[in-house]
């Protein structure tokens, strides 16, 4: 068979299957809507709603799911903190500060529903037992014979001095004062006084008792209300009580913004394509891609409790679906507009044109999100796994059969007559279409099951119904006579404006592309100083209160660090010589000059360990009993066998305290020294100086490995490794970063093997490619601009960006291919490709980018970033394909270039 053979019967086939798609469109409909309900329907049955991995692999994250695993506590007594700042003015100790607080304190100990929770604990640094809600306010008034009620100013004064006094059992409150806190003399020649704006409040309590997290998160907010009733004087905020609570309130409230956007982008289809049927079977389209989505990644064993794959995908989704639909409606009115021809030929001979360049989009679009298996992290391999499912889903339900239903459903109901005083009913139909549809695509995402049966409802009310109506009310105004409108008489089929806009770029190339080379640089340049990094404010609303909590904390503990490192150490912890060592560790990582967290006097903020634990039962009274000697007296026992000794009881019994009682319950023990293998196991855990800057991390951490290696030399039998969450989510945000410089590249180089193959041209191909770097460079340019850094969401926009660049572009580039075959013009191709698949990229961004605005206000920073970056990441992909792609395309192709290949095809599809 020869090559002229072969390509005519290929668009010949092609055609074929769209006539025998279309001439069963009503049989194909249902079968699809079918299987996108039932896999809604089975999708919640068998999904995995558990959150992947979002840590690669690695010795730091190993050490750290070890060190949880082994020391763990089996007591269900937990501590909270409230922070008590000042109401007016700049100190929190003030004689009328101190006396409301520690009647809001007997408040919440007092209440009968809070007596079954709160716990009186024995403090290690007070070597007695507090109450359940304690602060240095509890201390002055246990300080004075009848209380802070029934004391002078003057008297409560010099408590306060005498808690806060050097040397006193109570010394150690002055760590629960703000940092900034001062012992001064408020005049000139008066007697000095403690001034802070702040001090920290625990709140005792037994978890077990309160219930689950969400009861503890409501409970905690209770004891809030009630610090806060009648307060004048003080203001208290509790530190990060409430995380999930709040991240599901921030969530609710901007569930609306999501269904807005989605109803807006339906109504802006209904407006640019003058077409309520057009609107109806998006909103329809993409429900049931949102549904069929949602239902295989279940069954391919997706975790769908992932952020990503439950919001940031369907979002994402919405782009590629409305861009799908613009695109294949749009050729296909252009054979009925353009060619004159019937619904049932005008549907094949569309998809016939417009197949190639949907299929390298969806193709290129879909290698480049796989692409993101190359980056070792779980969370992100099913990212790009789930963004290629959906993109499948909606490139077939939206791209391939949406375009036949609206144009049948057009040509079912018949031509419409003129609209006079019945405009502002139908502008009031369609709003409502919109509102319902956007709820039914938001539902179908979020909550598959329900959002099943809301697409039914949606259909049957915005599609079934209205369509028999319709196409009654159509024939009988057809009947009387009355003046029926054009049918087409939107601008679904090409906008002229564009195509003269890239005619007159591309015809001044020689001043374009040295712009765009200049754009391009600056771009990178600023492109790279993008951050990777965790913010609060980056997931939950700055307004609120976990978010100010923790924001106040910060100012008012500026020292104290912002997260947990660990040297997890291991072995035979028995020797004396070992925990001595391990007290070496501290007294180095004391003396660094790397940001731990520390006091305000400088000591080290430094979690108990085995030595702690050994030592405390050596000072006991059941030392003797035990047969523990400390004849050196430095608190440890000698042998080996006391130490076994120490740790034993300890166990069993917990730690004791002088007064006989426990200092430390047995279930506890455990979180600080437990059995591991043949030896013990342990931890030294320190505070780091910031959650998420890596120049506070990195040094941190080279002195944490440099207390590792030393203990490891000095002693045999132990080992110790350096993780913490401090150090495990810096890794995972550098994680973050190396993905995407795999993955890109990777995405780059598929792309290009694919539009090599499909376009049959290496220098199409690679024009087609290079402009999507400007796209994702001018994505991160944006956000080290507006100051956002590459996080678990923002890390995901580069492969998006990849694959709505290379929808734009590979679209633009065929449509150019396929014209320039038609008279060998350049010119007069870039006009056309411009007014026609130009038009389509303009309508389709427009949508997007307005619906995705809409999400920019949301409450929620997450959602409102990720719509603000794909509003911004659609309106580059647009100028890269309709400012940049066409002078790169008549630069590297001929004048007198005539395709046999497209131009035979091109003329197979019109004769069909």
């Amino acid at each position: 068979m020869n090559n002229k053979t072969h390509n005519q019967q290929n668009p010949s086939r092609l055609y074929r299957t769209f006539d025998f798609i279309s001439r069963r469109i009503g049989i194909v409909a249902v079968a699809a809507m079918v299987v996108a309900i039932g896999l809604g329907v089975v999708g919640p049955l068998v999904a995995s709603t558990d959150e992947p991995n979002f840590d690669p692999a690695g010795e730091v994250y190993d050490t750290l799911a070890e060190a949880d695993l082994t020391l763990r506590s089996s007591s269900s007594i937990e501590t909270a903190s409230f922070l008590v700042e000042a109401a007016s003015g700049d100190n929190v100790l003030t004689v009328d500060a101190l006396r409301e607080w520690l009647a809001a304190s007997e408040r919440v100990r007092n209440d009968a529903a809070n007596a079954a929770f709160l716990v009186d604990r024995f403090d290690t640094d007070a070597g007695t037992v507090v109450p359940s809600v304690f602060s240095v306010v509890d201390a002055v008034d246990a300080a004075l014979p009848g209380g802070i009620e029934s004391s002078s100013d003057e008297e409560i004064v010099s408590a306060l001095n005498q808690v806060l006094a050097t040397g006193s059992p109570t010394e150690f409150l002055r760590f629960s004062l703000s940092e900034s806190a001062e012992f001064v003399s408020l005049t000139a020649g008066a007697e000095q006084v403690w001034v802070a704006p702040a001090f920290i409040t625990t709140v005792t309590y037994d978890a077990k008792a309160v219930g689950s997290v969400a009861d503890i998160e409501a409970w905690f907010r209770e004891v809030q209300a009630q610090f806060r009733i009648d307060a004048v004087h003080t203001n208290s905020i509790g530190i990060a009580i409430d995380p999930e609570t709040a991240f599901e309130e921030a969530a609710t409230q901007s569930s609306p913004f999501i269904f807005l956007a989605v109803g807006l982008i339906v109504l802006l289809v209904a407006v640019v394509h003058r077409s309520f049927w057009s609107a109806a079977i998006v909103g329809a389209g993409l429900a049931a891609t949102s549904l069929a989505y949602y239902g295989t990644s279940a069954l391919l064993g997706l975790e769908m409790g992932s952020l990503l794959l439950a919001f940031i995908v369907p979002i994402a989704m919405i782009s590629f679906g409305v861009d799908f639909y613009i695109h294949g409606v749009g050729r296909v009115r252009e054979m009925q507009v353009d060619h004159a021809a019937p619904v049932k030929k005008a549907y094949p001979m569309g998809m016939t044109a417009v197949f190639t360049a949907m299929l390298l989009a969806v193709s290129s679009s879909v290698a480049a999100f796989l692409a993101n298996a190359a980056s070792g992290t779980e969370a992100i391999v099913e990212f790009g796994v789930g963004a290629a499912v959906a993109l499948a889903w909606a490139y077939l339900l939206l791209g391939q059969l949406a375009p036949r239903i609206t144009v049948g459903l057009e040509d079912f109901v018949g031509p419409n007559p003129v609209k006079r005083w019945s405009k502002p009913v139908y502008v009031m139909g369609a709003v409502l279409m919109g509102v319902v549809g956007g709820l039914a695509v938001a539902l179908s995402a979020v909550a598959p099951t329900v959002g099943a049966a809301a697409l039914v409802v949606f259909v049957l009310l915005f599609v079934g119904l209205p369509a028999l109506v319709t196409r009654r009310r159509n024939r009988r105004a057809l009947i009387a006579g009355k003046r029926m409108q054009n049918l087409h008489g939107g601008a679904a089929h090409g906008l002229e404006p564009v195509g003269r806009l890239v005619a007159f770029l591309a015809k001044w190339r020689v001043v374009t592309i040295p712009v765009i080379v200049l754009v391009a640089v600056l771009g990178v340049l600023t492109a790279t100083k993008v951050e990777s990094g965790f913010e609060i404010k980056d997931f939950i609303s700055s307004e609120t209160d976990f978010a100010q909590s923790i924001a106040r904390t910060a100012d008012h503990f500026p020292s104290s660090g912002e997260g947990s490192s660990i040297l997890f150490i291991k072995g035979d912890l028995t020797d004396p010589a070992t925990l001595a060592s391990i007290d070496a560790v501290v007294e180095t990582l004391q003396a660094s000059d790397a940001d731990f967290g520390r006091n305000a006097d400088g000591s080290l903020i430094v979690g108990l360990h085995a030595g702690d634990v050994v030592r405390m039962v050596t000072t006991s009274d059941v030392a003797a009993e035990l047969g523990i000697v400390d004849a050196d007296g430095n608190g440890l026992p000698d042998s080996p066998a006391g130490i076994s000794a120490a740790y034993e009881y300890a166990w069993a019994n917990g730690v004791p305290r002088p007064d006989g009682g426990v200092a430390i319950p047995a279930a506890e023990v455990t979180g600080i020294v437990a059995p591991s293998g043949d030896g013990q196991a342990t931890a030294v855990v320190v505070q780091v100086g910031s959650f998420t800057d890596g120049a506070i991390i990195v040094p941190v951490q080279e002195e944490m490995e440099a207390a590792a290696a030393a203990f490891g030399q000095s002693v045999d039998g132990a080992t110790a490794a350096v993780t913490g969450e401090v150090i495990a989510q810096f890794a995972s945000m550098e994680s973050f970063t190396r993905s995407m410089l795999i993955s890109l590249p990777l995405a780059a180089l598929l792309t290009f093997i694919i539009a090599s193959v499909m376009l049959r041209s290496i220098r199409y191909a690679l024009v087609s490619i290079v402009p999507i770097g400007l796209v994702v460079t001018g994505v991160y340019a944006f956000m080290a601009v507006a100051g956002y850094t590459v996080n678990v969401v923002t890390a995901t926009i580069a492969a998006i960006a990849v694959g709505v660049g290379i929808d734009f572009s590979t679209h633009f580039a065929v449509r150019y291919r396929e014209e320039l075959a038609a008279d060998g013009r350049r010119l007069d191709a870039v006009r056309r490709a411009g007014a026609g698949t130009g038009g389509a990229l303009v309508l389709s961004a427009l949508t997007s980018v307005l619906g995705f605005t809409v999400m920019a206000f949301a409450p929620m920073p997450i959602f409102a970033t990720f719509g603000l970056l794909t509003a911004v990441m659609i309106v580059l992909s647009l100028a890269v394909a309709l400012l940049v792609l066409p002078s790169l395309l008549v630069l590297v192709s001929r004048e007198t270039e005539m395709s046999e290949v497209i131009k035979e095809e091109r003329e197979a599809v019109l004769v069909a």
